[in-house]
């Protein structure tokens, strides 16, 4: 039928559609890492464009004036879009990052290229996906049931971004740090800003100053610091560089950072804690660290004095632990990586990806609900003459949303899971319940669907609240998807009372023959056989008379 979903779902089961999920997967997980080069990057652009058009269906289907061709336009039409500015400019790229970023919860970086726009011409071969789409095949529902959730799965499980190891160095007395982004500093190292896009980036430099050989102070302080290795304390020298002692040794315990692939020191030292732990000596007698191979591996750090009003910072880039800081007055604080004024972090993770991924929870809690009231309808009032799979598709129909609060809960670890494939499922959830073939014969009337419906948002409102009641306090992911669990049990129940109780709207879908009773007299009067004229002799109604001989 034109006017549902089936197309659109055929369309992401068909074989190159499939195909080009696995090739997506494939080459962003695995072909891009074995062969970097321009042409696996080709290949997942023209992947992109045979996947993204049927999810982005599928999600529009769910608005029934938009379900069939003009979904299928809709997607193809987003993906065209968004694969443009992202790949035109600098600022549409760092734009489509962070979108993206922000969705899923992946950690992403888009990279300008005009050349990726030859892609674009795959459009019509998506199209004509769509095209041949047009015949029910009862086996790409199955695989599209299948396919969607990998495909979604594809889209955002793209390649990570590489972690490049800080580095740390003075351009023009100024301190930079580059991990990938380029950040700079006002105040000595406690914060840090990153260099927007459109100023010219400066470029590290191929040889840094060995941070072994140390730095010292203008005169007459005749103080002098300097890093000796991965892990080893800093040493400090007052006497212009002749004697050195241990200054500030990091701390041990790390701390890992959400997102990204490096650790840094969560807390504050002191000066040489004879309790604390020492990291080994590469000195000692012999010969070799205990240090891991990856940390060892990621060189000595770096070491910049930084001139501030009112004296001078030291600071010291420890490699996959992040920056020590020595202000002014001699104390020592360390500086997560990626360095963040405190207005970033606030404005960041816990106030965009928490409430995010709540509201997804409170949307799938209301969903289910919702459905579970429509379905009460639908079961009562076709049971007897439905198809037979209709309590099945019901059933299924109902696991979809209710299996990912579960999922949520159990595999969500205590915490707000950014994982690949929560956002994708929370799609899937929420779509799948609005497949609803065959249609009722008769739709529930208009005063039942508010209620069914105000209970979802019901259930909605109160999921979200939970939300509010736990600021302020330490939130528990695990306890929130429980409550939006249990609420939304609640709410399919009163759901279903009131769908199992609503009434039909009049007239019906499809109006029903009634046949006449028995004793009714029929509605066709004929006229007796006296009263009815005589054709006239020769005309069509008339028999030639044959004469008989004698």
């Amino acid at each position: 039928m034109r006017n549902d979903g089936g197309r659109a779902l055929r369309w992401a089961g068909h074989p190159g559609t499939l195909l080009a999920v696995a090739v997506l997967a494939f080459n962003d997980r695995v072909g891009k890492r074995a062969w970097p080069g321009a042409v696996t990057g080709k290949v997942s652009d023209a992947a992109w464009m045979l996947v993204v058009p049927p999810v982005l269906a599928l999600v529009a289907s769910a608005v029934p004036r938009l379900r069939g061709r003009p979904a299928a336009l809709l997607g193809v039409a987003l993906t065209a879009v968004t694969f443009a500015v992202a790949k035109s400019s600098a600022a549409g790229a760092e734009l489509a990052s962070a979108g993206w970023s922000a969705l899923t919860g992946v950690p992403s970086r888009t990279v300008a290229d005009p050349g990726d726009l030859l892609a674009l011409p795959v459009l019509a071969l998506s199209w004509w996906l769509w095209r041949r789409s047009a015949r029910p095949r009862p086996l790409r529902r199955v695989l599209a049931l299948v396919g969607t959730p990998l495909a979604a799965a594809a889209m955002v499980a793209t390649t990570p971004v590489p972690q490049t190891a800080p580095r740390l160095w003075s351009q023009d007395g100024r301190p930079m740090v580059y991990d990938g982004v380029w950040w700079t500093t006002r105040d000595g190292g406690l914060t840090w800003q990153a260099v927007p896009y459109g100023k010219k980036h400066p470029a590290p430099p191929a040889v840094t100053p060995d941070p072994a050989a140390g730095q010292c102070l203008p005169a007459p302080d005749r103080l002098c610091f300097r890093l000796r290795g991965y892990g080893l304390p800093v040493e400090a020298s007052r006497d212009g560089g002749r004697t050195w002692q241990p200054e500030y040794t990091p701390p041990l315990r790390l701390t890992p950072v959400d997102g990204y692939g490096y650790w840094y020191g969560g807390g504050t030292g002191t000066d040489a804690d004879p309790d604390r732990e020492q990291a080994p000596d590469p000195d000692a007698s012999t010969g070799t660290s205990t240090s891991t191979g990856t940390e060892a591996s990621a060189g000595r750090g770096g070491l910049v004095v930084a001139d501030v009003p009112g004296g001078h910072t030291v600071i010291v880039n420890y490699p996959l632990r992040g920056l020590q800081v020595r202000d002014v007055d001699g104390r020592w604080h360390g500086v997560e990586l990626p360095p963040q004024s405190d207005s970033a972090r606030a404005g960041g993770y816990e106030l965009v990806g928490v409430p995010f991924m709540c509201l997804v929870v409170a949307l799938v809690a209301g969903w289910a609900a919702v459905f579970t009231g429509l379905g009460a309808y639908r079961l009562r009032l076709d049971r007897a003459s439905g198809p037979p799979y209709l309590p099945w598709w019901l059933v299924f129909r109902q696991a979809v949303p209710f299996g990912w609060l579960v999922a949520a809960l159990v595999f969500g670890g205590g915490r707000v899971p950014w994982t690949a494939w929560l956002v994708p499922a929370a799609v899937v959830a929420l779509v799948v319940p609005c497949w609803r073939r065959p249609l009722p014969a008769r739709p529930m009337s208009g005063g039942s669907t508010a209620g069914v419906f105000a209970v979802g948002v019901g259930v909605l409102g109160v999921t979200s609240l939970g939300l509010l009641g736990s600021l302020g306090s330490r939130f528990s992911w695990q306890g929130y998807c429980g409550q939006a669990l249990l609420w939304a049990v609640l709410g399919s129940g009163l759901a279903a009372v009131v769908g199992a109780s609503s009434r039909p709207s009049l007239p019906p879908r499809y109006p029903l023959p009634v046949p006449a009773p028995p004793s009714a007299p029929s509605p066709l009067t004929l006229r007796p056989p006296s009263v009815l004229p005589a054709p006239p002799p020769g005309g069509p109604g008339s028999k030639p008379v044959r004469r008989l001989g004698r």
